[in-house]
């Protein structure tokens, strides 16, 4: 091989370096990097605002202001009369209120009557899979909330679950935390250290059972046959009521004839 072919070669592979360099930094602007899409606090030790919470300001001094409720948009933002925009997601209840003060201070001179109320609507969730068709699940976060009580919520099939064998999965970017803990425990013997606090963002898997991996195959296998299923019980349903539909009209007639009798 000349050396103009030996440069030509080299210079195609520099360009396919950098092609795969620079999908590498989309792929990158793409992936979640920070954890989940929502902050990753811990909420029940330090309440944070987040999309769809729900915003009370309170001004004693300031009878316009007083009352105004405002929802948090899916971008972080609420809008509050005259001030207009405030961004306020991820930010503690004390950090909004001190925000929200000092874009009023630019319309009123005492803002000393004024405070910023939370409600929580939706904006915090665990979630629960593993085992068809209670999972996977988002459920609601409202804080204070143990294992046990979300196991009872999901209202498992526990012949399908390796109840001793259940996963908190506690999400990160680099280094997720699972945890094992025995649900035949807590039940049974009242044994609470695997009763742990659920977190906001938590996934619960129910690892399956030999029967809930047997419920499995056998839900994969009749898969393709479902559509027919449902295909022919909807025929037969309309077959029973068209003959029911006809043999009403034969009562009735059998009736009218009676009648002219």
């Amino acid at each position: 091989m000349t050396c103009r072919s030996w440069i030509g070669v080299c210079l195609g592979l520099l360009c396919l370096a950098g092609c795969t360099t620079s999908e590498d930094a989309r792929v990158l602007q793409v992936l979640n990097q920070r954890g989940f899409g929502r902050p990753t606090y811990d909420a029940n030790r330090q309440y944070y605002v987040g999309i769809g919470d729900s915003v009370v300001v309170r001004d004693t001094m300031h009878i316009e202001y007083n009352g105004v409720s405002e929802q948090v948009r899916m971008d972080g933002v609420i809008t509050l009369p005259d001030v207009g925009e405030v961004y306020v997601n991820g930010l503690t209840p004390e950090e909004m209120t001190q925000v929200v003060r000092l874009r009023y201070e630019e319309y009123v001179n005492d803002t000393s009557g004024l405070s910023v109320e939370v409600s929580l609507i939706s904006s915090k969730r665990y979630y629960i899979t593993g085992i068809p068709p209670r999972s996977p699940r988002s459920v609601d976060f409202r804080g204070d909330v143990t294992l046990l009580d979300a196991l009872l919520t999901a209202q498992m099939n526990e012949h399908l679950i390796a109840t001793d064998e259940i996963m908190v999965i506690r999400g990160d970017p680099e280094d997720p935390l699972e945890i094992s803990c025995n649900y035949d425990a807590i039940k049974q013997r009242g044994f609470t250290r695997d009763n742990i606090q659920v977190r906001e963002n938590d996934i619960i898997y129910l690892t399956p059972s030999w029967i809930g991996y047997v419920a499995y195959f056998v839900d994969a296998l009749l898969a393709p046959l479902t559509p027919i299923q449902q295909f022919i019980t909807g025929a037969d349903r309309i077959v029973r009521t068209t003959d029911s539909f006809g043999q009403g009209n034969s009562g009735g007639n059998n009736y009218n004839n009676n009648n002219n009798f």
